[in-house]
């Protein structure tokens, strides 16, 4: 390959490597800290961890 079809696909690989570490991530971090989607709370007096679940109607 030559050297001008090399800059802009390297260039373009850092810009979005740069991107997805610096907005991304943090985004992701964040949204695990404050949350948690799956309810994975410990608790010892529970006797199921099972959760019902309601049909939709389709």
């Amino acid at each position: 390959m030559n050297t001008e079809r090399k800059a802009p696909r390297t260039v373009r690989a850092v810009l979005l490597a740069t991107v997805y570490y610096l907005v991304v991530t943090p985004i992701g971090l964040l949204a695990r800290v404050t949350r948690d989607p799956l309810d994975r709370r410990w608790a010892p007096e529970a006797e199921t961890y099972w959760t019902t679940s309601t049909p939709r109607s389709v």
